[in-house]
Order: structure tokens, then sequence, then C-alpha cells
């Protein structure tokens, strides 16, 4: 599954804003008290509800750029043709589950940040504030970051929120976490479906109620925004079917159309991965024809870009599969096999058995 999104994209922070002023009759609590009192940032629905807004601001990208530079020195570190989503690598690596605790774990930096500030902030709101009935939530919306998908989110604040310190909840005045992303998305009947994924604090006991609001909440963003709402039960819905969104911005370089183009059509997704060990070895044919010295028989300019373009498919489409480069090692007589299946003549052939003797690889530049 795959969608696109195309155009300037708009900040999400301030549509949640509107949302908890015009669909939960939030009042901010920054227009009618002083800065220096400690508080939530809106109280809702006649004061039943009490809200901390937070925006996951930080991209996490520089945290991630460390942790794959420690995990390039590991031996068993796979490596792929160009880029590769990052489960492609744990999965195969000899220890999928602890590297992809190391990956979680430098996830969860920028979303437990949010989540200790606004246990904070609710805390000293329930003593400046007191009420006896209140759900007190925190709403983390994620602006446009691809890491912090709805479903390593969900497991990070669900744990989180189980964490216990000295026998105490380590996070005892968030109720619930509700959290808002339009970076990821599903298709669901023909639709495009945006996740709003609700975690509920187990402090909140047997307080049912307190869940009815959240699900009230859920309900009411989705017919706000888009005129529906479905609630999805988490036993039934597999969260991590949501993909991220794919900008397309309105110019881009060559290669990066290329992989667009590819993404809008995979044409070898229906291929086994033999005949695309197949499809590979005769790119690699070609390439070798097309640049290395003596060679006698060269495409013009046109077939080289196709040839290129080609290459950026099959690089899309490994990474895809989570196939590394070295499932698909050098082989000789796959080589001569790729020749003869491409209808070359029998010099050509002749020629590319002979760099094969003096140990030229394919693909090697001249």
């Amino acid at each position: 599954m795959r969608i696109e999104r195309t155009g300037k994209i708009k900040a999400l922070t301030p549509r949640v804003e509107r949302f908890i002023v015009e669909a939960l009759g939030g009042k901010s609590l920054d227009e009618i008290q002083s800065h220096g009192t400690r508080r939530a940032d809106y109280l809702c629905l006649r004061g039943l509800l009490a809200i901390e807004l937070k925006s996951l601001e930080d991209s996490g990208e520089e945290r991630m750029d460390n942790l794959v530079e420690e995990l390039r020195k590991r031996p068993d570190w796979p490596m792929f043709f160009g880029s590769a989503p990052m489960q492609a690598f744990i999965d195969n690596t000899d220890d999928p589950e602890n590297v992809g605790r190391a990956v979680a774990e430098r996830v969860s930096r920028g979303v437990l940040g949010p989540l200790r500030k606004a246990n904070k902030q609710l805390e000293a709101h329930a003593i400046n504030f007191p009420r006896r009935s209140q759900v007190r939530m925190l709403v983390l919306v994620n602006e446009d970051h691809e890491i912090y998908d709805p479903h390593t989110v969900s497991y990070i604040l669900w744990h989180a929120v189980r964490r216990l310190q000295e026998d105490q909840p380590l996070y005892p005045h968030v109720d619930a976490i509700l959290y808002i992303t339009e970076r990821h998305a599903m298709m669901a009947d023909g639709k495009v479906v945006f996740p709003c994924v609700s975690v509920e604090n187990p402090v909140i006991g047997d307080q049912e109620w307190k869940g009815d609001v959240v699900d009230l909440i859920n309900a009411r963003w989705g017919k706000w925004n888009f005129g529906d709402a479905r609630a999805m039960d988490a036993d039934a819905v597999d969260i991590s079917k949501f993909a991220t969104i794919d900008h397309i911005p309105d110019t881009a370089p060559r290669h990066e159309r290329w992989r667009t183009d590819y993404r809008r059509n995979p044409y070898l997704r229906r291929m086994t991965k033999a005949e695309l060990r197949e499809r590979f070895d005769e790119i690699m044919v070609m390439t070798s024809l097309s640049f290395l010295n003596g060679s006698p028989q060269r495409l013009p300019q046109e077939g080289v870009t196709l040839l290129m373009e080609q290459m950026t498919h099959m690089m899309v489409e490994m990474g895809e599969r989570a196939i590394p480069v070295t499932d698909f090692d050098h082989d000789p007589d796959r080589v001569v096999a790729a020749a003869a299946r491409l209808n070359l003549a029998k010099p050509v052939i002749d020629w590319l058995i002979e760099m094969e003797r003096d140990h030229v690889k394919p693909g090697e530049a001249a």
C-alpha cells in the first residue's frame, strides 16, 4: 500500500488547536491565567477535560544517523543498493531483537520527552485547579516526521505508562494520551484512513467513564476533520499496516523521479527472488558492456539512461523486499547465463568470459 501527497504540507498543530476550541469547547488557560502558573494548555468540556498539547518537533534524524554509524561497525550489518527501510536492515542482522530494541530506544527519546513534561504540567494543573472528576490528557501531534509511525509510538507509550519507579507509576498524572499523525495512513474500503491512537494509563483503574471521554474525543476528531470516524479494535486491526505517506515535490532530481515512477508501478514485485536475481544479472551485464574499457558493444546514450533507470527500480525493489546486495553476489556462471538470455552475439559473450578470467567485476567503471 502506498499513498502520495503533493503540494505544500500544512502544519497540523494549528488545526488541532482549532479542533480543541471548536469541537471540545476548549478554553486556552494561557489567555486567562498568569504565565507564572503551571497548568494544562486547555480546559475543555466544561472543565471535564484538561489537555496538554505537545508537538513532536524533533525529527530524530540525527539520533538515528548516529545509531546507524554505530551499527555499521557490526560484522553482520547488511549492505543494500541505495536506501532501504530500517526494518530491512534489522531483519538481516544476526540479532534482530536487540538491534530493533536499540532502534526503538532512539525513537523513544523524541516521544518520552514530551510525555515527561506533560506529566509535570498536568500534576501542577491538578494542584492549582483541583477538581474531583477530570480527565487529564496529553495530545501528542506529529507534524511531519516519518520516524514516528503509529505502531512504534503506541508501543513506546503503552510501555511508558506502565513503568514503575519504586513501585509507583512513572507518569501518574497523565490519564490518557492521544497521538495524531497525518504523515502515516492506510487504505480501507477505498478510502485513505489516518490514525488517531489513544493510550490509556492503568492509573485510571475502573474509572470507565474516562475511557468513554477518550472515545468521544477520537470520534469528534474524525468527524470534525473528515466527516467520518471509525473505531478500530486494536486486537482486530494491525496498526503496523499504516504506511508512511510519500511527499512528491513539484521538482525532483532524475533519480528521485525514477523512484517515484517505480513505486507507482512496481512491475518487479511479481517476480520471485530467483527471477529478480536474473534480471539483476542482466542489468549488470549491460552495465559492464556500457562502461568497461574495450567493450565490443556499447549502448547509445538513451540506452545508458534507460539502464540507469532500470537499476534504480531494482534498488528500490531490493530495498522493499529487504534483499541485501550480498544475496546477489557476483557469480561468473550467472554472468554468462545472463548474456545468453540477452541473445548477445558470440564475440560479446567471449569478451565477457575473458573479463571474468581477468577478474574484472561487472559494473566496474573504466
